[in-house]
């Protein structure tokens, strides 16, 4: 009888043992503050964003496109990216079927009334001329500025909000 007593008392206690860390990780006592709070489908209305895409290559630029649509998400949002880096030869009318996806997305982006501007240090830094730039978009052409600090600079002084984008790779 003692030893059924031992074998039960140590199969309470190794089933209690078992089930601390799924009651430590439901606890909200156990992390530091608690429960973070669920905002994730909040809205904001009328923001006025200028975006500088700091694109390093394709994958950047199609995040880019993304983090953009997410933005256009938002009521009212009015959205300026100012695209600067080697990334900008992506948006060159001759690799413009090498990154078909990609432009496409930023086509669209400009259909919904994004305002697309290359920055033409980088242009002529990879080895461009603003001629060899895709436009987008008939009624809402990209352009190719004077440089991507004084047009962000230009944007800001409009009331636009500064956002700086950059993909984070491994």
């Amino acid at each position: 009888m003692k030893f059924a007593k031992t074998i039960l008392a140590f199969s309470l206690a190794a089933a209690m043992a078992a089930a601390l860390p799924a009651r430590a990780g439901d606890d909200d006592g156990f992390a530091p503050g608690g429960t973070a709070i669920d905002h994730h489908t909040q809205q904001f209305s009328n923001l006025k964003i200028v975006m500088d895409l700091k694109a390093e290559n394709p994958a950047s630029v199609g995040f880019g496109a993304t983090v953009a649509s997410r933005i256009l998400q938002h009521p009212g949002a009015k959205l300026v990216v100012i695209i600067e880096g080697p990334g900008i030869a992506v948006f060159a009318k001759k690799n413009y079927l090498d990154h078909q996806g990609i432009v496409d997305n930023w086509v669209d982006l400009a259909k919904k009334g994004v305002r697309i501007e290359y920055c033409g240090n980088s242009v002529r830094g990879a080895g461009l001329k603003p001629a060899d730039m895709a436009g987008l978009s008939t009624k809402n052409p990209a352009i190719v500025n004077a440089g991507a600090y004084p047009t962000l600079a230009h944007y800001e002084s409009q009331g636009y909000n500064p956002v700086v984008t950059t993909l984070l790779e491994k």
